[in-house]
Formats: structure tokens, sequence, C-alpha cells
């Protein structure tokens, strides 16, 4: 037995024993830890020559050629990352993580180890490798990893830089509200992607994408435009599309959007993606065509060719994936557009309704395979004669929406003013013009309504095309002219009844990029003022008859043409009243935004009010009883609706019965007075919703009777016997006399046909052009109040190009001639495109180096 000295020394030894087999026992436990240590943290090289930056799409970035040689798409993206493991062991395997989802695996084979694999989704991730064993694994710390790919998720909002004028507004769901955007627009505008207001737009259609294959209008346009096509047609079959300018489109470094010498992608084209990161709702769909790139589609009447195009059209969209459909702008099927000599009114129809049938069929493919939703419009002509070549309501079944060009009615191309982009009809037209039934000023008859956005509106409307596809066109700029006077109007309060001798001239600082086109922001800064009071010696008028605005430099003789804020309000009104998809302008970097919220406006200001009809009884008459007297109202018009009646009431004078006072036209007999009576009459018109408007006439019956020994007048009248177009022509009755000296005034009977400036004893005008020698017949009543004389002139216009004598600039064959030279050879009148010697102009051709320029006024016989 133990005492207690001895046990309590047992235990004390037994504790002492079991601390050091415990402590052995943790040795070797670390021992045995230190041998299953996890691999070396990997350090992923982010300094390599691609600092993480890949993509689906490679793009030649420093050097032009074919399309197909710059552009290259892939379906997946090749991905290589290179990790560091310098110390520790390396492991024996990787794992690749983007935003904490495995994408690639391999083993590691060193101290550096480089991942390849294929990525098919673009975007910005996280990126993380792990180095793995049996032991487990050790993570990298993450870096930034961009696949970039075309649909723009690789990229951030692109940040905005919009004119503050612009406002802002709710759009509503089904409502369009577009804009053009055009490629070349970053250059001398200084206009890029950010700038537009695109949280006011549903719509960017971006101008323009080009047909490769016969493109002989592009030449017009001079610069480099025609040879880089020929570039970017390289080794590109016919009716393929292509991009016309690389460098604008995606070669170009905005720093504004962030690009730098690594970006995948950059120009419009990434900064168009980065802005549909900001706004995931905005259409942006490519315009295919334009004014001087619609060649090509006349070949379409070949379904051949139209194959081609389509693949190519689908190509297209699937290597531009931020695109949301397909806008073709043919300009025009039938004829019409910057070619003249192409165009086919029986083929070309039926082509177009093909081509948005096959387009359609397409695109719903294309749907099914990416899961998306693809749009197809169209931008049209209104004129009637581009109208009737289409029908448009078989094609429009396959469309979503028609966008109608409502401008460019009139401009610098000839000196005959008129308003570019009006609503309705003007008060400068000629009786019988807006609706096509009347005469033009050579007597010859209208060929059909007057281009106006409500007349094509209706005729489209009248094919069948439903009016919630129509989107209704505003204009961003101006059309103007250089020579309308004072002197040169036929009314001294509306300039567009003048003449104009050219087209605008200005400078880019004012908005004039080519002569007779000014943009709206240089007409409110140079010529219309904050407040609309004209500046800079232009006055503001506006024709509420047609809704269009016009400024005037009477001075200066400048006239332009354009939309401001009341006719695209109005505009705005129109759309609601009947029931259109919205509003789209051309172009949107003219706008200060004026046009735009005004754009909206309209759109919010519900259905238009009503216009009242305006009267029109006639110029005032002077009469000797008896006799009949007809008084016509028919030139009375209404600028929204139809006038229904009419209605003539005598309110002074001695009564006369009224034949036809129900009608346009009424008339009433008058006898022999021995004094002057005075008889008035009231014209009333009502439209067909009810309004009126009314016009006076007067009208004088005068005694027979001349008075005892009253000597009657001598009418005579000169004029110039043989004349030719072009002419100033005065017919003069101020020779005429009266042996008592009494005070004459005249009345003159002109060809109707001639539009003559009538200035008491004088007729003026300006020859017009005929194909056989006309002669113009000329009449004076030369009246003392008590007695009448008549005389008469006749004046001989020649035939075009057979007036004035022989020519005196003859084309040579000998004779060297630079570009701007005119001549005149076979009867017609010709411009050298540029140096030429020995070229006939009659042979030339329309792509030759003579341009011809319309018939000679001299002879070249």
């Amino acid at each position: 037995m133990r005492s207690p000295v001895q046990g309590d020394r047992q235990e004390i030894r037994e504790t002492i024993m079991n601390r050091i087999t415990l402590y052995a026992a943790s040795i070797a436990l670390a021992s045995s830890t230190s041998v299953m240590a996890l691999p070396a943290t990997p350090t992923i090289d982010v300094y390599g020559s691609n600092n993480l930056q890949f993509s689906k799409i490679e793009l030649a970035m420093d050097t032009t050629s074919g399309y197909n040689q710059m552009v290259k798409y892939f379906d997946e993206a090749n991905i290589t990352i290179k990790f560091n493991q310098w110390s520790g062991t390396t492991g024996d395997a990787y794992k690749v993580y983007f935003d904490g989802v495995e994408v690639a695996s391999g083993n590691i084979s060193g101290s550096q180890t480089t991942a390849n694999f294929k990525y098919a989704r673009g975007g910005r991730y996280q990126l993380t490798v792990e180095a793995c064993d049996s032991s487990g694994c050790s993570a990298s710390s993450p870096a930034q990893i961009v696949v970039a790919d075309t649909d723009g998720a690789h990229l951030e909002p692109l940040p905005m830089n919009v004119d503050p004028n612009n406002k802002n507004y709710n759009i509503d769901a089904n409502t369009v509200m577009g804009a053009y955007f055009v490629e070349w627009g970053i250059y001398g505008r200084d206009f890029t992607v950010d700038n537009i207001p695109a949280h006011n737009l549903t719509h960017i259609l971006y101008g323009f994408i080009p047909i490769c294959g016969p493109n002989e209008s592009l030449k017009s346009v001079g610069g480099n435009s025609y040879q880089a096509l020929k570039t970017a047609c390289t080794g590109v079959p016919d009716y393929e599309v292509v991009i016309h300018d690389p460098w604008a489109a995606y070669q170009k470094s905005f720093s504004q959007a962030g690009h730098t010498f690594n970006s995948p992608i950059k120009g419009n084209y990434a900064m168009l993606m980065a802005l549909k990161q900001r706004y995931p709702e905005l259409k942006i769909i490519p315009s295919i065509g334009g004014w001087t790139l619609s060649d090509p589609f006349y070949d379409f009447t070949s379904k051949t060719n139209r194959d081609t195009f389509i693949a190519s059209v689908k190509r297209f969209l699937t290597t531009w994936k931020f695109y949301d459909g397909v806008d073709i702008d043919w300009e025009f099927p039938g004829g019409g557009g910057a070619a003249p000599d192409l165009g086919d009114p029986v083929n070309d129809g039926p082509a177009y309704v093909a081509l948005m049938q096959e387009l359609r069929a397409m695109l719903d493919q294309l749907e099914r395979d990416t899961g998306r939703t693809y749009e197809l419009t169209s931008a049209i002509g209104v004129g009637y004669d581009k109208i009737e070549d289409v029908n448009y309501a078989d094609a429009v079944q396959y469309m979503d929406y028609i966008f109608a060009m409502t401008y460019d009615f009139y401009g610098g191309w000839n000196n005959v003013p008129g308003h570019q982009t009006a609503l309705y009809c003007g008060t400068f037209m000629r009786p019988g013009q807006c609706d096509g039934s009347g005469v033009d000023a050579d007597g010859v008859p209208y060929k059909g309504p007057a281009y106006t956005g409500d007349n094509g509106i209706k005729l489209i409307l009248d094919q069948g095309v439903p009016a919630n596809k129509l989107v209704l066109g505003t204009a961003m700029y101006g059309r103007g002219w250089e020579g309308v006077k004072p002197d040169t109007l036929t009314d001294p309060n509306d300039p567009m009844t003048g003449t104009a001798t050219g087209k605008l001239k200005g400078s880019t600082q004012q908005g004039v990029w080519e002569d007779g086109v000014i943009d709206y922001k240089g007409i409110k800064t140079y010529m219309l003022g904050a407040n609309k009071q004209g500046v800079n010696g232009f006055e503001y008028g506006y024709d509420s008859q047609a809704e269009a605005p016009w400024v005037w430099n009477s001075k200066t003789g400048q006239l332009i043409t354009f939309d401001d804020d009341r006719s695209v309000k109005a505009k705005g009104a129109y759309v609601r009243s009947l029931g259109l998809a919205g509003l789209f302008s051309w172009e949107i970097d003219a706008d200060n935004g004026d046009i735009l919220n005004a754009m909206h406006e309209g759109l919010a200001g519900g259905p238009p009010v009503n216009r009242a009809p305006i009267a029109n009884a006639g110029p005032d008459l002077n009469v000797v009883g008896p006799t009949k007297v007809v008084i016509d109202g028919s030139a009375s018009t209404d600028p929204d609706g139809r006038i229904e009646s009419y209605l003539w009431e005598q309110t002074a004078g001695t009564p006369v019965t009224l034949i036809g006072n129900d009608t346009a036209k009424a008339s009433f007999d008058v006898s022999e007075v021995t004094q002057v009576e005075t008889l008035v009459f009231r014209l009333v018109v009502r439209d067909n919703q009810g309004a009126t408007g009314t016009d006076s006439l007067v009208v004088k019956v005068e005694p027979k009777d001349t008075g005892p020994g009253n000597t009657p007048p001598i009418a005579k009248v000169s004029a110039p016997a043989r004349v030719k177009a072009g002419d100033l022509v005065v017919v003069d009755a101020s020779g005429s006399t009266d042996a008592d000296n009494d005070p004459l005034t005249y009345r003159w009977e002109v060809p109707s046909q001639l539009k003559a400036d009538i200035d008491g004893a004088r007729v003026s005008f300006i020859a017009a052009e005929y194909d056989l020698d006309t002669s113009l017949l000329f009449t004076v009543n030369v009246s003392d109040s008590k007695a009448n004389s008549v005389a008469s002139a006749t004046v001989v216009v020649a035939q075009k190009g057979t007036g004035g004598g022989q020519c005196d600039n003859l084309w040579d064959e000998n004779t060297t001639y630079n570009g701007g030279d005119k001549v005149t050879w076979d009867q017609r009148e010709w411009q050298a495109k540029w140096w030429t010697r020995g070229d006939n102009p009659s042979q030339s051709g329309p792509w030759g180096v003579w341009e011809e320029l319309g018939p000679a006024n001299c002879s070249t016989n």
C-alpha cells in the first residue's frame, strides 16, 4: 500500500508523461499537415498583349479593304489566360470561373500555365482561377475579363451628352417616335451617338447601309464615297450589303465612350451598342439604300438577286447583333430617283412586294433561331407618281411600319419656291393644283394632286394600308433658294409666289453643308431668332392653310422653307386624328431639340381643331349693261377637309335675280344704266364639319352712254413679236391716248396658262418652254369711264432650242474644256463634269463627262 506521499508523486509522474505523449503526438500531426499543404495561389497575368480583352468579332482596325476581309464573326471567342505559381507546389489541375461559374478546366504543367478555351457569351466578368490537387484548391484574386460581342453586353451604359434643350417625355407604348442618325454626321457636324436624345425616341434609323453592285448614282456625291464603296465591295458578290465607312462604323476611338487602342469594337457601332445598354427597349435599325445608294434595288426584279441580298442581310444581322431589324429605303420603285434612266413602273412594284415577303420570312426564321424580335420597315416617297407604282396594301402585311417621307416636296433643284414639308396645300398654289384638277402655268393639265403630307397619306390609306402602320415624316432641316426678290412675287405678301435664281448659299457654320439645304438649328440661330422675330434681315412667315413656315430676306432674296414647332405640332395632331403610328424625322443631328420636343407635344395635344374653309369670291368686276355676269367662287379651299356647300347672297345695290346661288358659279343679268351702280355680293362656303368662311365681291355696272362731247380713247399695245424661252417679256399699253385727257383704266385678257404680272398698263411674264412655236394673244380694253377702245398684240414664243439666233458657245471637238464649262450642241445645253476634249456631248450618256442642263435657248444648226 502506497503512502499518501508516494501516491501524489505517482500521479504527478503520470500527468507529466501524458503531457509528453500529447506533445509528441501534436508534433507528429503538425509534420503530417505540412506535407498536405494546398497548392500555391495562382496569380493571373493581367498585363498580357490583350489585357484580358477578347472578342467574338475580329475587326481590321488599321487598314481598309473588302468587308469580308475586315469583318470576321465567330460563334465563340477564343480565350487565352495565363497564370503563374512561382513558389510552392503548383497542384495538378486548374479551374477557370466567370462570376463564380466554372467555364474551363485543365492540367497544370508548371510554374506558368496557359488556359485556352472557347466562350460563347459576351459580357464583363469577374475572372478567378483555382489551382487544385488532392488536398484541395487555392483561388486567385479576381480580375475583370471582357468578352466582346456585338450585342454590347460587354459594355457599360453609354454616358450621354445631350443638348439640354431636349425635354423629357413619356412615350406611349404603341407610338413610334423615330429619327435618322447618319454615319457621316461624326465628321463636320461633330454629332456623335452620345448626343442623340435617345430617351425621347423609340427608333433610330442608321443611314445608310450600301449594297454592292451598280452604284453609279453615288458618283454625284463627290469626294471619296464612290471609291470607298468600291473598296468595301472588293471580293464581295454583287447585291450583298457591306459597311460603307469602316472608320466611322467601328474603327474610330471615341474617348467619351471609353474607347482605347485595345478596344475590340469602336466607332459608331460600339457607341450604339452601349446606347442599347442604357436604353434596352430602343430599336436601332439599319436603313439600306437611300437617295444615292438605291441603284442596285432596280435589279431586284430578279429573284436570284433578291435571294443573294436577303442572305447577306441575315448574315449582317447575326454579325451586328445590336440591330433590331431592317429598313428598306428604295428611292424609288418605278423610277424618279437619283438615276433618271432606272425604274420599271410595271415590274418594280411587284418586286418590292416580293422583297418584303421574303425579308419577313427570313426575319421570322431569325426570330425562331435567336428568340428575339426583328422589325421590317421601309421609307417611301409620298408623291402620287411614287405611290401609284407599288401596291403597298400587299406589301404592308409583311411589314411593321412604313415611314412616309413627307418632305422634299420643293427645293433648289429648280427655281420654283414652295413648302418643302407642308401638311396641306399652300395659298400660293394655282386653282386646281391641290387636287390635280387644274392646269399649270403653261396650260398643261396636272398629272396628279400636289405633293403634300395630307395628299400622300390619304393616297396610301386609300390603297388599304392600315393607319397604325403609317409613320408621318417631319423635317429637321430646311430647303432654300437665292434671288427671290420682291419684284418676282405675284403676291407681295407671299414669297412662295416668287421666282428664284438658284440654290441657297451659306457656310457650314450656318448649317449649310450643301447648297440648298440648311440645318434647323442654323435657321433658328441665324435667321429665325429665339422668339421667331427674325434676325439678320430675315422675316418669319407662316402659311396657316398649309401649316408651313418660312423665313425670307427680301433684300438678299434668300428664302427657306422648313418645319418649326407650330407645323410639327400640327402634324402630331394630324397623326392622332387619323390613328397613325407616330412621327419620325430626318435627321437628328440638325435639331437643337425644338423639333423633337414639338413632335412629342403634338402627339400629346389630342385631335386637331377643324379649321374653317377659305372663301374666295374672285376679283371685283366692272361691267357695262346690259350684260350677263358670272361670279365664280370655285377658287375657295378647305385646309383640312372638303367644301360641302356654296351660298351667294346679294348684300347691297339694285336687287338682281341670282341663278345657281347654291353652286360655286352663279350668274345674273344687269340692265343698261345711266350712272354707275354698285352691287355687292357675299359668298359663304361651308365645310364637311360645319365650319364656314366668307368673302365679298363688288360688281360695278357702268353706263353705256359716253356722254356729249366725249372722245373715246385710242388703245395701243406694243410687244416684241418673237421671244425665246426664259426671256422677260413686257406687253405695254401705256402708249394709249385720250383726246380729252381723261384718266384711263386698263382691263387685260391674257392667255390662261400664263403666270403673268399685270400692273395697270403693263403685263410682264417669263416666257415658258414650248415644243412648237406658240402664239400668245394679249388684248387690252382701255376705258376713260365713258367709252372703251380695244387693241391686241401677239407674241410668238419660239420652240425650245431655236430661239435667240445662233448659239455663240457651240461645242468644238478640238477645244479643251474643264469642269464647269458650258457648251451648246444638238439643240441642248451641256456642262462639263471634268476635263474633256473631243467627247461629243450627245454621245456622252448619263454617266459620261457631259451633264445635260436642258434645251438650248439658241440655234445649234
